[in-house]
């Protein structure tokens, strides 16, 4: 059983080594960055990041924080036993190894407060704290809500 079990391990890691993954970190990129103009000036809003993960290890977004933007909270997108839709607050976001995270209205995203300043094309400052990546800051567009806004 022992034996059995090693073989399924070295055959595993193997696999990874020759898929290239051996000894590649994390490394998570922002690809587009965005935050919506809300209805109500001053309310609160999403902002959705495209992250991708060209390492071959799994990191975790910690927390996102800006100077722009009041009380930026990860959050999950869930439904209530009546099809009531609601955001759920969330520690971290995975960014699996060599994949990505789409943060949309249907899934993850960055529930904050607006500046009651913002305009379509403004940019936003965020920072986004990524436990085996660091911190990088990025600058969001701010984009009014519309049919067929890319998500």
């Amino acid at each position: 059983m022992v034996a059995a079990a090693s073989l399924v391990a070295v055959g595993g890691l193997a696999t990874w080594a020759s898929a290239g993954y051996a000894g590649t970190p994390a490394d998570v990129q922002v690809k587009q960055a965005r935050v919506l103009l809300p209805v109500t000036p001053g309310g609160n809003t999403n902002a959705y990041f495209h992250l991708v993960n060209s390492g071959g290890a799994p990191d975790r977004l910690r927390a996102v924080t800006s100077s722009g933007a009041a009380e930026p909270e990860l959050t999950e997108h869930r439904m209530n036993d009546a099809n009531g839709a609601y955001r759920e607050p969330v520690k971290t976001v995975t960014v699996p190894a060599d994949g990505e995270v789409r943060m949309s209205p249907h899934s993850t995203a960055v529930n904050l407060r607006a500046d009651r300043a913002w305009r379509p094309g403004d940019r936003v400052t965020f920072t986004l704290d990524l436990e085996r990546s660091g911190r990088m800051t990025v600058q969001a567009v701010v984009r009014p809500v519309t049919l067929g806004s890319g998500f």
